[in-house]
């Protein structure tokens, strides 16, 4: 199992609609983390002057989203799009009242943040980032940590977003949900990587 995006919400307009978008999850009597092992490391963001190490979230390939284990929802998909070098590759697709749920994946205190690549097919809005730590009360209430948007249709590399680990030795099993926002957006996203914070 491989191991996720820190820019502060920009507004809580739609807060109250997106958290009404999820589904009671039940709480897990233990956690099991004896499939949690070390992924490997990339630097995916050298040309945005970002030396920092990273992973690939799971579901996809550098480069491309392909979805294998996420829940899609409301009208997420995996679309094949241009890319910003014009070639075609496959991309994660959020219309506004979709869900994209990433399958489970283990981090530590260690991995603060993660980043990725994202465009405004429509909107402004962004997509709205929320964490679940197995164990915990988040668990069953997942917790918002951020947002992340385009700028305008071009594609961008967003700032990073902060997954707020808790402070504890060990692996963290945990996942996140993608949520777009706005009534008639459209946004789309791939290249999900986690920065460690490894020593370098």
């Amino acid at each position: 199992m491989k191991c996720l995006f820190s820019s502060k919400l920009r507004g809580c307009l739609g807060v109250v609609s997106i958290a009404a978008a999820f589904t009671a999850v039940p709480a897990q009597a233990a956690v099991h983390t004896s499939a949690c092992e070390t992924p490997e490391y990339s630097q995916p963001f050298g040309y945005a002057h970002d030396s920092n190490w990273y992973t690939l979230l799971p579901g996809e390939s550098p480069g491309t989203f392909e979805g294998q284990g996420w829940q899609l929802t409301g009208g997420a998909k995996v679309v094949a799009t241009t890319m910003a070098d014009g070639s075609i590759s496959q991309v994660l697709d959020l219309p506004s009242g979709s869900k994209a749920v990433s399958p489970v994946m283990c981090v530590t205190s260690e991995y603060p943040t993660a980043r990725g690549v994202v465009r405004n097919v429509n909107g402004s809005e962004g997509i709205f980032y929320y964490v679940e730590y197995e164990g915990t009360n988040t668990w069953n209430r997942p917790k918002n940590t951020g947002q992340v948007h385009g700028s305008g249709s071009s594609w961008t590399t967003v700032t990073p977003v902060n997954m707020q680990p808790y402070n504890t030795a060990g692996w963290q099993p945990m996942r996140i949900t993608l949520i777009p926002g706005g009534k008639t957006s459209d946004f789309q996203i791939y290249d999900l990587y986690v920065d460690p914070r490894m020593s370098r």
